[in-house]
């Protein structure tokens, strides 16, 4: 019986250093050789962008877990081209803490951005999302991290004959995963949140925005009623395919 190949394996978030991305390359490990490069700040919904207007430094956290000042897109480019590290075979993006379902995550979310650019550099891609309340999406320690961890690592396996260089999977876990069921989806939520822009003043009497909006009820039948209302996990398979002509 032949070997199964030992894949070099880049895992990346948006959201920079966090449980996430250290839960995601422990799950990582378990199929070949991994590392993580994240951004160093923040980068949610920043969708495919790439720092093309200033230098990119690298900068290591610990054994395996790196950091530059760019988006998710980039780190997937540095991984590929700097040189320093080994060409990743397979691109593990997230854990988000919060669901990336319906369309404007396809769109923005900074987690599937990796993804993305994976696919278009001929890499397979899987990004993980895990549904969190917002006052949980900063918690340093998630509470049921190690359930968490051994359904990627089930999820990864499902998912591995299926992997294709065109091709990435987008996983959304509820928050509860012990009755989820598996469900294979690509009916995406067309408006997940209303869009309200904020007009505030400072201190010194200045205005200043904010962008946001409350979320909007599940719609039946998509994504995101099968993570919120059913407690289910869903995969939706995204590929390069949509943007090629007949």
């Amino acid at each position: 019986m032949a070997a199964v190949k030992k894949l070099n394996i880049l895992v990346t978030n948006d959201d920079g250093d966090g449980e996430g991305v250290r839960l995601l390359l422990e799950v990582a490990a378990k199929f070949g050789n991994a590392y993580a490069i994240v951004p160093n700040r923040q980068r949610s919904a920043v969708s495919g962008a790439l720092t093309l207007h200033k230098p990119i430094r690298l900068h290591k956290i610990e054994k395996e877990l790196y950091e530059i000042n760019g988006t998710p897109s980039d780190c997937v480019i540095f991984s590929i081209y700097s040189g320093e590290f080994p060409k990743p075979d397979l691109v593990l993006s997230g854990i988000n803490p919060g669901d990336n379902t319906g369309i404007s995550s396809i769109m923005g979310s900074g987690t599937l951005g990796a993804c993305w650019q994976a696919i278009m550099e001929g890499i397979p891609a899987i990004a993980f999302s895990v549904r969190k309340r917002r006052g949980e999406w900063h918690e340093k320690k998630w509470e049921n991290r190690d359930a968490i961890r051994q359904k990627a690592i089930e999820l990864v396996q499902e998912l591995r004959p299926m992997l294709s260089s065109e091709t990435f999977f987008s996983v959304n876990m509820p928050r509860e995963l012990d009755k989820a069921k598996i469900v294979y989806t690509n009916e995406f939520q067309t408006e997940k949140y209303e869009t309200k822009v904020t007009r505030r003043a400072d201190p010194y009497g200045v205005a200043y925005y904010w962008i946001g909006g409350a979320a909007r009820k599940p719609e039946k039948g998509t994504d995101t009623w099968e993570v919120l209302e059913n407690g289910n996990i869903t995969i939706s398979e995204l590929s390069l395919e949509f943007f090629k002509g007949e």
